[in-house]
């Protein structure tokens, strides 16, 4: 009897519940979870998916649900592909350490994030790494225990060339999960420039995406209130600049089509989902990288830059309020060095 592959999930919020149901619906790979904060919820009642491609699915749990990489690795591993689909705060919570607790030699490791040039420091961990990348330009949210999925789970999926082995092996073992994942319900397609789709899905998530989460509207109120045009627009030229520098040739005309991709919604996208519940954002990777790139290649991005520095503010707010530190009653000064002690 053969056996199944076995593909290692950690995160299951509103991309990664889509990424294992969609795994799960081909029958073809089993699905170990690996989550935290949803750990009860999950293994007693399941999710409920409220699905554009699957319609309405039930208590929906994956093969095999574990707080810990540890105890997924210790009861199931070794694993063919682990997939990180939670989010991508490298500033909080990078996913190296993680990787480092299943990884062997023939893993494939898939990045399901959000951000761009994210491949760099897990190849510069992992050298000879089968690193996939994995554009995903779905739009699901998870609301307590419900899966609200309202854009078709499209994802371009290529290689992160790791310049050490064959590129014909690593193409197989990307191809091979698209195998896996691909259905008659989603579209999961190979990519041979996976950097031209993250830079494409930066021009979103760089610009609307932030300028929500900083004003606390969803994507309907930012257009009626005036957002767009004022901040929205100036951002994602500066996008298409940087790409550009970044040998990425963006037509103009991806910028109205990402302000009508939500058109008919109140969509609030992921970053304004992470303010309102008071978690940390992707501000780093979506914007921060983007801004690396600028600075590198001499490219001016002033509406970035003010977007960037107000969510580095934000996510030291929200640092400070989950514990990472406590401030002293002294307010640190300049002479001090700004001196903060983390827990």
């Amino acid at each position: 009897m053969t056996t199944k592959p076995k593909v290692l999930l950690v995160g299951m919020g509103g991309v990664g519940t889509i990424v294992a149901y969609g795994i799960q619906y081909t029958g073809k790979a089993d699905v170990t979870a690996v989550v935290r904060s949803d750990y009860d919820t999950l293994t007693t009642q399941g999710f409920d998916l409220e699905s554009v491609d699957y319609g309405n699915v039930k208590g929906f749990r994956p093969t095999n649900v574990y707080k810990s990489v540890d105890d997924a690795v210790s009861k199931h591993g070794p694993f063919d592909y682990v997939v990180f689909s939670m989010k991508n705060t490298p500033d909080i919570q990078p996913i190296e350490p993680l990787i480092e607790k299943c990884y062997h030699e023939g893993i494939g490791i898939v990045l399901m994030q959000n951000g761009y040039g994210i491949h760099k420091s897990v190849l510069k961990k992992f050298p000879t790494a089968y690193v996939i990348s994995g554009v995903s330009m779905i739009s699901s949210t998870l609301y307590g225990r419900v899966i609200k999925h309202v854009g078709q789970d499209a994802v371009k999926v290529g290689v992160c060339d790791n310049g050490k082995l064959d590129y014909a092996k690593q193409e197989q073992k990307c191809k091979d999960f698209i195998d896996l994942y691909s259905n008659d319900k989603n579209d999961i397609v190979y990519d041979e420039d996976v950097n031209y789709s993250r830079w494409r899905k930066l021009v979103y998530n760089a610009t609307v995406n932030s300028t929500a989460a900083l004003t606390n509207v969803d994507i309907g109120r930012l257009e009626l209130f005036g957002g767009i045009d004022s901040i929205v627009r100036p951002a994602m030229k500066e996008i298409l600049a940087i790409a550009k520098s970044d040998g990425v040739d963006l037509p103009e005309s991806i910028i109205d089509f990402m302000i009508r991709s939500d058109d008919g919604e109140w969509y609030p996208p992921s970053m304004l989902i992470d303010i309102r519940k008071g978690n940390y954002t992707e501000y780093q990777v979506i914007v921060g990288n983007a801004l690396d790139v600028a600075k590198q290649n001499n490219v001016p991005a002033p509406t970035l830059t003010v977007l960037y520095n107000l969510l580095h503010v934000i996510q030291w707010r929200t640092m400070e309020a989950k514990g990472r530190f406590v401030l002293p009653e002294k307010r640190p000064l300049p002479e001090d060095n700004f001196h903060i002690e983390f827990k």
